[in-house]
């Protein structure tokens, strides 16, 4: 009889918080960052209780609404761990476990270690960054001067984080 009178005499003020509250607590969840539905969740439920409870519920009763509030959490809490090992969750990027590089990073670098003594031409203005054609093939090149005019010649001095370093070459 208890149970049911925490819902049954419950005013739509504290029902509208405390259901308001725990749909932006989950959406917290979703959204990572203790940001505005983390606070204001927390807020809305923390004040549906209190109001619950200053509107006529006995200790009991008061004790029976926040363990339900808890149980509630520690369900979504579960499911959302189980479903972010083997259901929809773990396919998104909010826990994807994958490494950011592609996959064949190590045959690019590879490859640009190859280019490294190479000469070629530049395509358009270097303005540290810019297109150079090395081998007959057109890459991004970044220049270890400061500036270099389209049609120049240039030679591969390096490869660094990925990107080739360039410098102005006179054959």
């Amino acid at each position: 009889m208890e149970f049911a009178e925490i819902f049954t005499q419950m005013n739509w003020l504290p029902a509208i918080l405390l259901c308001g509250g725990m749909v932006f607590l989950m959406v917290e969840a979703f959204v990572p960052g203790f940001g505005f539905f983390g606070i204001t969740g927390s807020i809305a439920v923390i004040a549906g209780v209190v109001i619950r409870i200053v509107n006529g519920l006995n200790l009991t009763q008061s004790l029976v609404l926040i363990l339900l509030i808890l149980g509630f959490f520690i369900i979504a809490g579960v499911f959302m761990t189980y479903s972010a090992q083997h259901g929809i969750l773990g396919k998104t990027g909010l826990f994807e476990t994958k490494s950011t590089l592609d996959k064949d990073y190590d045959k690019v670098e590879k490859e640009l270690r190859k280019l490294v003594g190479k000469s070629g031409k530049t395509v358009g203005v270097l303005n540290l960054g810019g297109k150079a054609k090395i081998n007959g093939k057109i890459y991004d090149v970044i220049s270890v001067n400061s500036f270099v005019e389209s049609g120049a010649h240039i030679k591969v001095i390096a490869i660094k984080d990925h990107n080739i370093m360039v410098r102005k070459w006179f054959e």
